[in-house]
């Protein structure tokens, strides 16, 4: 029983995790350039599971077919944030997280395409209401001043990391080769990592890094070991267990979470009673078993 509810434990905490990255990402970007903050939270998160795969004898170099697997698996999340970053610029934190409920949609458009297969009706209504439900959570921002909803090519960037992101989980099922999670989220860290140092070179030296201040590190420190390490690590071993159908229902309740952990977000409850029955519907359907 304990086993068989472990994935979706680690979902939920992925998603709650990953939720708090949109503010917190939103505050950070108002200091430090995206780029530099997301090699930073990769070389951090790097640097975590090296020593871990070091203190637990399992640090070694992986073949060369195996590297380029990391690489690989490396490259959807790697894609979605440095998106995300750079779109936070220009757009709300509640606003980019209610849209990358998108995610579920284009996930199950990119298994038809590679399974050549429509899947069940009901799986398709469940994901159509759920991001009903999440639209629903952006419109009642509609009529507040403080938030800005209007489409910018912040927004454009940010759907390009959401198809990214939503072939995270088949790539990672296509690339995992039963092998210890920590050394292959380790080794899919160190790879990206590797990746931003390289072409980001230029950049690092050139930044002033005393201009950093010390809440600007704490949020680096947040996204690094929280929303990198950790979640990258719950999120890996939960797409190899679950269908992709199982993982797109917890999409689903990031904006929930942005909603109800936002001090500045002002809540129209007629908008959003209806949206979070809508979530929960959703998710009720997808979360069935894909035998069922």
């Amino acid at each position: 029983m304990f086993k068989s509810a472990l994935p979706h434990l680690q979902m939920l905490i992925f998603t709650f995790v990953i939720a708090m990255t949109f503010p917190i990402g939103k505050q950070l970007m108002l200091e430090v350039p995206p780029m530099i903050a997301t090699w930073l939270r990769y070389v951090i998160a790097a640097i975590l599971f090296t020593f871990l795969l070091a203190l637990t004898r399992q640090l070694k170099l992986p073949s060369k077919k195996s590297l380029l697997r990391y690489i690989l698996v490396s490259l959807p999340s790697l894609m979605y944030f440095t998106a995300m970053f750079s779109a936070l610029t220009q757009t709300t934190a509640f606003a980019t997280s209610a849209l990358y409920t998108c995610v579920p949609l284009i996930t199950a458009i990119i298994v038809v395409i590679v399974n050549r297969n429509m899947g069940k009706l009901t799986n398709w209504a469940a994901l159509g209401l759920g991001f009903a439900g999440a639209l629903a959570l952006v419109m009642q921002q509609a009529g507040s001043s403080s938030v800005d909803i209007t489409w910018n090519s912040g927004y454009s960037l940010f759907m390009i990391g959401c198809v990214a992101m939503a072939a995270n989980p088949l790539v990672i099922k296509a690339c995992y080769r039963q092998e210890n999670f920590m050394v292959f989220t380790g080794w899919s860290l160190i790879a990206a990592s590797l990746i931003l140092s390289v072409s980001l070179l230029p950049d690092i030296v050139a930044y002033d890094w005393k201009q950093v201040s010390a809440n600007s590190w704490l949020a680096t420190l947040y996204l690094a070991i929280f929303a990198t390490a950790i979640s990258f690590f719950l999120f890996q071993k939960a797409s190899v267990k679950l269908a992709p159908e199982q993982i797109s229902a917890y999409i689903f309740l990031i904006p929930v979470f942005v909603l109800l952990t936002a001090d500045t977000i002002e809540i129209s409850w007629g908008y959003a009673i209806p949206a979070l029955l809508a979530v929960t519907f959703a998710m009720i359907l997808l979360m069935r078993k894909p035998s069922d």
